[in-house]
């Protein structure tokens, strides 16, 4: 029997519509799984018009990726019917097999990912993504490996692979045919026309000038609601178009921001005019005050950054419930700021922000992984003490190679970079531990980390500078068996208003408790020796940590806040200060270059936290003060004196202002940097010549 594809047309083409719409279907049912795992139900159940339009936009983003999939099975199944053969049958199949199989396999991990990183990030897929890409990939898989079952979830994708194969294999049975087609080709071809059509229009999601994009997510004032509809497929596609244009060396914030010159971008961040005969790294100089008792009793200062350090959750801090341990005493002792916001919120682009007085610039790759590698810049906060006589240390609990840290912080002229293996060697006590009492595969736990730094200062006969990044407080949230957690109750409300299991959420919590634990004990050995009047210390977050359901913008400033904490000794103490001051990682250095230096130039487009004006950024787009908040495109107020809450507000002079300030702050940076990397190559060229 002389069999062509069109034998199989019929059949196959119903076969394909059916697969297409089970796949929609699946797509569909866990979008509503992921409303209620991660959403708030009393939230949802409010708002149930807004829910609903959410669904069925999301039903239009679904098409678009199934759309893609489906193109290539479905036009050639029409198309293979134009020639004869059983030749042409199997080409078919094959390519039907193929592009089905590869697409809905892709389409299931994009699924995946987006789902796991939302249950950190509290976010679809962004640009945060490419930093775990670019992370420590072995490290992440142990963590992954010790944190869930992956064994059995193993198994469960291997089944599920399999039956799918099974059934996609079945429904394009070779096996199952008509005897006598029953189509013409001047019908395939319409049939042809109209596929393409609908296909188009699901790839699209409409036939209007501009196709669906995420942009169109919004629909409510609940953001929740408005991340229902976004599926992974559209939000990594949002996030590699950010990508390409932002991390292109060439890019222009000038032209972005619409800034006519330098000039007018200057005069808003600094209130004068633009001097276009010196470069900006001259004026971008400060000076400190003079203080003749500083020149004469330098004190060493101590800079942590702390892993996943936030301050969301320290209104909840009971005995019962005691996330912050000894640490408590010391910021009701101290300077502790709370309305502190991190450069970035993921680990290397907030390090090397507060490594070098820098915001970030959205979308662009961070310095230690850019064109800015090698390039040394006068704005990196360790300078000032080196000038000063400080040795200067870049203190890491973790591998000196993660995302080329240690080697950027050498370009910038540290005189030692201690990671994990180098601290291992200079304390000998440390050799006899196990690998599990020592730390795991991110690095050396908090406590040695402390024992090394305290170690180095009893030892030191001229004034020291650390800069410290810790590492416990991070997944797989492991600790030493030495220690012993304290009181962590987790009723049965707070644990249902969380988007991670009970197992993982004690971990989690018990991680922060640790870190917080050992920087109090660290700060009572300082506080309580002779260490106490010469030794400064200071402390923020990276980032916070997200796993609290229902956080929407009206508190995005507190789901994003770290600390900004300072222990000064008391010759060195300011008589006032405002804790409900705001700041972030960009103003670290110039605070304490104030507090601590005497007479001393440094650059930096920070401000001193103590000085009458502050705002707080974040690279997500948000930029506070205590007038309000700009993010998502829209302007904020603060519906309480404590600046816990947010609400939306027209547009005033001075939130305006404020939007402008950050946009003309993220130029400054951009062209600062050019200029330094203009300056180091120029030095290079001299150097060979």
């Amino acid at each position: 029997m002389n069999l062509s594809l069109k034998n199989y047309y019929i059949k196959w083409s119903k076969n394909l519509l059916l697969l297409f719409l089970i796949n929609l279907f699946i797509l569909s049912f866990c979008r509503i799984v992921f409303a209620f795992y991660f959403g708030d139900w009393n939230i949802l159940l409010l708002h149930k018009e807004q829910v609903l339009s959410a669904f069925f936009l999301g039903l239009r983003f679904d098409l678009m990726p199934l759309a893609y999939i489906f193109f290539v099975p479905f036009v050639s199944l029409n198309l293979g019917c134009f020639f004869d053969g059983k030749r042409t049958i199997k080409i078919v199949r094959r390519i039907i097999l193929f592009f089905i199989s590869a697409g809905l396999f892709t389409l299931f991990w994009i699924y995946v990912c987006d789902y796991g990183f939302f249950s950190f990030f509290q976010d679809h897929i962004n640009i945060l993504f490419y930093g775990l890409l670019e992370d420590d990939t072995k490290a992440v898989l142990i963590s992954i490996w010790k944190n869930y079952n992956i064994f059995l979830w193993l198994f469960f994708f291997c089944v599920f692979f399999f039956l799918c194969f099974k059934f996609l294999f079945f429904l394009l049975s070779p096996f199952e045919f008509e005897l006598k087609p029953r189509v013409r080709k001047p019908v395939i071809c319409l049939i042809l026309f109209f596929e393409i059509l609908v296909l188009a229009f699901f790839a699209r999601g409409n036939f209007s000038r501009l196709p669906l994009s995420i942009e169109d997510a919004h629909l409510s004032s609940v953001d929740f609601i408005n991340k229902i509809s976004i599926n992974g497929p559209i939000s990594l596609n949002r996030t590699i178009k950010i990508r390409k244009t932002f991390g292109k060396d060439n890019f222009n914030y000038l032209k972005k921001y619409k800034f006519s010159s330098i000039d007018q971008a200057y005069e808003m961040v600094f209130q004068k005019k633009y001097n276009s005969k010196l470069s900006l790294s001259l004026q971008l100089k400060k000076t400190t005050p003079s203080n003749d008792f500083l020149k004469q009793n330098p004190p060493h200062v101590v800079v942590v950054v702390m892993e996943s350090h936030g301050t969301f959750w320290s209104d909840l801090d009971n005995k019962n419930f005691n996330l912050y341990g000894s640490l408590k005493k010391h910021l009701k002792e101290d300077f502790y700021f709370t309305n502190f916001l991190p450069a970035e919120n993921g680990t290397i682009g907030s390090v090397v922000s507060v490594a070098t007085s820098q915001v970030i610039r959205p979308g662009a790759r961070f310095l230690s992984e850019s064109e800015f590698l090698k390039t040394p810049l006068q704005s990196s906060g360790h300078l000032a003490y080196r000038k000063n006589g400080y040795d200067t240390h870049f203190v890491y609990g973790g591998k000196l190679g993660w995302r080329d840290l240690g080697k950027y912080l050498k370009v910038q002229g540290y005189d030692e970079v201690w990671g994990a293996d180098e601290i291992k060697e200079f304390l000998p006590e440390l050799q006899n531990l196990s690998d599990e009492e020592l730390g795991n595969e991110w690095g050396i736990y908090d406590e040695y980390l402390y024992s090394f730094i305290e170690d180095r200062l009893k030892s030191a006969r001229k004034p020291q500078f650390f800069f410290v990044l810790t590492t416990s407080n991070h997944p797989p949230f492991e600790f030493s068996p030495h220690y012993q957690p304290l009181s962590l109750e987790l009723s049965l409300d707070f644990l249902n208003g969380l988007t991670v299991r009970e197992d993982l959420a004690r971990k989690r919590l018990l991680g922060f408790q640790y870190a917080n634990q050992k920087m109090g004990e660290f700060l009572d050995r300082i506080k309580s020796g002779p260490l106490r009047e010469k030794t400064v210390v200071s402390f923020t977050g990276d980032h916070s940590f997200w796993i609290a359901k229902g956080v929407d913008w009206d508190k995005e400033f507190r789901r994003y806040a770290v600390p900004f904490y300072i222990f000064l000794p008391n010759t060195l103490r300011p008589s006032n200060f405002d804790s409900k001051k705001f700041g972030s990682h960009e103003d670290i250095f110039p605070t304490l270059y104030n507090l601590t230096l005497s007479g001393q130039d440094y650059i930096s487009l920070g401000e001193n936290i103590f000085s009458e004006k502050s705002s707080a950024m974040n690279s997500s787009g948000l930029v506070a003060n205590e007038m309000g908040a700009f993010h998502h495109g829209k302007f904020w107020k603060w519906t309480d004196d404590n600046f816990k809450n947010l609400a939306p507000v027209q547009s005033n002079p001075e939130l305006e202002s404020l939007k402008r300030y950050q946009e003309a702050l993220i130029t400054l940076t951009d062209l600062y940097l050019k200029e330094e990397k203009k300056r180091s190559n120029s030095d290079v060229k001299n150097d060979r010549q």
